[in-house]
């Protein structure tokens, strides 16, 4: 699948497909030599505090469940992260690269009535997530269980707090942990240092993907000093800019009073 998005051969009816994105970048995550590389990517994820998701004892062990069909939902991926301690975290994540939540409240309709798709796509999976049916279907004890999120991962430049908002405000749930995480952060690690030769291939292939797939962030235009001075102006957003070091003008004022000569 890495292959096939980075040689552009995926079939335009797929090419946008929210499943191809995840399986090829998250499940190439899956083939690391480290669990560092996931705990660096979550730990990007940010909630409506601005708190950043944070595991308080070393990870050692992790397990990508893709698509997994719980009571009301079918997240992306459930991770499965396990602590030196054996702690156990569970972390959900829904994945967006162009379309919108599935589905959202119908408040028209009686709560107790409201069928799987009149719900808001977020609440459905933060129920499912503190449901103890999905512990046992991941295989999971209960006791063992550390924490729980939710991650709501998008291509957005800004976290989409509106859907986050609506997602809690109709949770049923005991524990609403959701937090926001853009895709740009798996490039970002994907960037890391390679621990392996053949991280060193997965690291590089998720990078082109991620570039093919417009899955990185802006840092700005890098050339502007080089290409200045120059003649003339430029326009940011209507504001008339001069480049000032490089122009040596002279101060005057202006007169009214009539010439004695």
């Amino acid at each position: 699948m890495l292959q096939s998005i980075i040689h552009g051969k995926l079939p335009s009816s797929v090419w946008n497909s929210e499943d191809v994105v995840t399986s090829s970048i998250i499940g190439g995550f899956q083939y690391l030599s480290d669990p560092l590389y996931i705990v660096q990517a979550l730990s990007a994820s940010v909630d409506l505090n601005g708190s950043l998701l944070a595991f308080p004892k070393p990870i050692k062990r992790v397990q990508y469940k893709f698509w997994p069909s719980l009571k009301q939902c079918e997240p992306d991926v459930v991770i499965v992260l396990i602590d030196e301690d054996a702690g156990v975290h569970i972390v959900s994540v829904e994945a967006k690269y162009i379309s919108p939540k599935s589905s959202e409240e119908d408040e028209t309709v009686d709560f107790e009535d409201r069928k799987t798709w009149q719900r808001d796509q977020l609440s459905r999976e933060l129920e499912d997530l503190n449901d103890s049916d999905t512990s046992k279907k991941l295989s999971i004890e209960e006791k063992d269980i550390v924490s729980r999120q939710l991650i709501y991962l998008t291509n957005d430049t800004v976290m989409p707090e509106e859907d986050m908002l609506l997602g809690l405000r109709h949770s049923k749930a005991s524990n609403n942990n959701v937090y926001w995480l853009a895709w740009a952060s798996f490039y970002e690690v994907a960037c890391m240092e390679p621990m392996t030769n053949q991280d060193e291939l997965i690291l590089s292939q998720i990078q082109e993907v991620c570039d093919r797939k417009n899955l990185t962030r802006f840092h700005g235009w890098g050339m502007l000093p080089e290409i200045l001075p120059f003649e003339g102006f430029y326009s940011s957003n209507a504001e008339l800019m001069w480049p000032k070091e490089e122009l040596a003008a002279t101060s005057w004022e202006y007169n009214n009073e009539e010439s004695s000569d």
